[in-house]
């Protein structure tokens, strides 16, 4: 086997939060910029895991594991407020929504550089979402 090394180049996306600089290659990662009072849509992954690390700032963390989207009264949702330096593991298959209580960056990286299928369950900008029917709730409780 030949390895080698290669350059690359990042992007800046604009979202309704605030802004995000993305890059990729063996890996893929999000430099994620939440303004204050901003939150990102509730999604979840349906293949890739995450780790998010709180560069600066202080974010308020709504999330819950896969069995919450078939069983949220035996599986409820969760949240916490993450400080800078301290992380969250997302395991594919589980919803999880960030909420920026000061301007925050995030450091997102993932295990796999496909960006299909993210699920969008609810959005606060009029974003499309992918779940019309919001059969189940997503009502985390707050937990320090």
């Amino acid at each position: 086997m030949n390895r080698c090394a290669w350059p690359g180049r990042s992007t800046k996306s604009e979202k309704p939060w605030g802004y995000e600089v993305t890059w990729q290659g063996i890996f893929r990662g999000k430099e994620i910029h939440i303004n204050k009072g901003s939150r990102t849509s509730l999604k979840f992954n349906i293949h890739k895991n995450e780790l998010l690390y709180v560069q600066s700032g202080k974010i308020f963390v709504e999330y819950a594991d896969e069995m919450h989207l078939h069983s949220p009264n035996k599986s409820p949702a969760r949240s916490r407020e993450l400080l800078a330096g301290e992380i969250l593991n997302v395991q594919a298959g589980c919803p999880y929504r960030l909420s920026a209580i000061k301007d925050s960056v995030v450091f997102e990286i993932s295990d796999s550089t496909h960006s299909d299928g993210r699920i969008i369950i609810e959005d606060d900008y009029g974003r499309a979402t992918d779940n019309e029917d919001q059969s189940w709730i997503f009502n985390p409780t707050k937990q320090q």
